[in-house]
């Protein structure tokens, strides 16, 4: 991929020795600044989606596999016809225990990194998802500093009696009769599926500052499911900036933090009700499209991202007209449509501030050799640890459970 070339220029001696060292204007005040603009930003997003997504939400955590046959039913999705085995994992209730594992790890995996090296960064993302999940559940806010989300994965996704199994499997099959899909649109969504651990596990290598990782990534995976924009990623001559970006502590732990508090957010029986067959793949792609729009600042990013909300737009008429009227169900899907207007706005932000880590990170660096020698000086970018908060191991997550009311007896 990719590598910065920055040329300067310095009057010297004709001859001798040379040293040279960086003082940059661009002051790490602005940069933070910067971020903090940004948490706002995605945190406006983010109380809001929370807010409209209740009432999916209670439904879900009132019965999870029921809730998304049904959705699937009375929602605005198309039928499923088309999808062939894949489809049939969604009425598993290990695809959703799998899923929510890997969702509830994006926000985990970025607070505890930050919680090292970026500390008042993770701080604060930590206080404010606490308040809003506060706010929302109708409880009292306290000084919890482990962060309890509302996340969709603590419902208890247990196995169904014989009586809801069946009336779930008749469902699928009214389901399964209805409409095909475009053949090129059900290939693209059957590979986001094919790839769907290695995409779920992308925002950790981000918070872990893993370069080869991501890089890895965008060789292979991308690769498959969408050659021209990977190779459009490995080409940009300014994949430099997201290489900052990911180095920047406060800057990855934020974008991922947030990524995974929203994917948090939006319960799989949402998916289901505005996509009906796409409801999985819907979501892999989500977390597909708002990543690389952090990796590439390019055409073809956005002209994915762009066509992605295309697509929702057609949805909009139809979430108004669904058979069944979910409380608020409008005002949820508008409040997706801006989680992800607002988290490729925000990669196009950090974007412009890489470019200032960039320049800023040189501060005090000092070239030394010889006039009629180019000097060269290559960083290396370091990974950063995640570690649990309670016992240190690198081997899980910090344990995360949701906020209640004790009763006493």
């Amino acid at each position: 991929m990719a590598e910065p070339n920055h040329d300067w220029k310095v009057n010297v001696p004709k001859s001798g020795d040379v040293t040279v060292t960086s003082y940059p204007e661009i002051t790490e005040k602005e940069i933070d600044d910067d971020r903090k603009g940004l948490v706002v930003q995605l945190h406006g997003a983010y109380e809001n989606l929370v807010e409209y997504m209740a009432p999916f939400q209670r439904e879900w955590d009132a019965g999870p596999m029921m809730s998304i046959a049904q959705s699937l039913q009375h929602g605005a999705g198309d039928g499923a016809a088309a999808w062939g085995d894949d489809f049939k994992d969604m009425f598993k209730k290990e695809t959703w225990i799998n899923f929510g594992g890997k969702v509830k790890s994006m926000a985990g995996s970025a607070i505890d990194a930050g919680q090292d090296y970026a500390t008042s960064t993770a701080k604060d993302i930590v206080n404010r998802a606490n308040s809003t999940a506060s706010k929302v559940q109708g409880l009292v806010a306290n000084s919890d500093t482990t962060l309890r989300s509302w996340g969709w994965w603590n419902a208890q996704i247990d196995d169904l009696s014989k009586q809801a199994q069946a009336e779930m499997d008749r469902y699928g099959e009214n389901i399964s009769n209805a409409v095909d899909a475009g053949q090129e649109m059900v290939e693209k969504a059957r590979k986001f599926y094919k790839h769907r651990q290695a995409i779920m596990d992308l925002p950790s290598f981000i918070a872990a500052g893993n370069v080869k990782g991501v890089q890895g990534f965008v060789d292979t995976v991308l690769g498959d499911i969408d050659p021209a924009l990977a190779k459009s990623i490995k080409q940009d001559p300014n994949f430099y900036v997201v290489l900052e970006i990911i180095a920047d502590h406060d800057s990855a732990v934020t974008y991922m933090a947030y990524l995974g508090l929203m994917m948090e957010a939006v319960p799989p029986n949402f998916f289901a009700y505005i996509s009906g067959k796409g409801a999985m793949y819907l979501l892999i792609e989500v977390v597909t499209l708002i990543i690389t729009a952090l990796l590439s600042a390019g055409a073809a990013a956005a002209a994915r991202v762009t066509a992605l909300l295309a697509r929702l737009a057609m949805s909009s008429t139809k979430v108004a007209n669904a058979a069944k009227k979910i409380e608020k169900a409008k005002q949820a899907f508008d409040a997706f449509v801006r989680m992800i207007e607002t988290m490729t706005d925000a990669a196009r932000r950090l974007q412009e501030m890489g470019e200032k880590l960039a320049v800023a990170r040189l501060r005090g660096l000092r070239f030394k050799g010889r006039t009629q020698q180019k000097l060269q000086a290559q960083r290396t970018l370091a990974k950063r640890d995640i570690r649990c908060r309670r016992c240190g191991s690198t081997k899980h997550r910090t344990p995360r459970g949701p906020r209640g009311v004790v009763v006493y007896r």
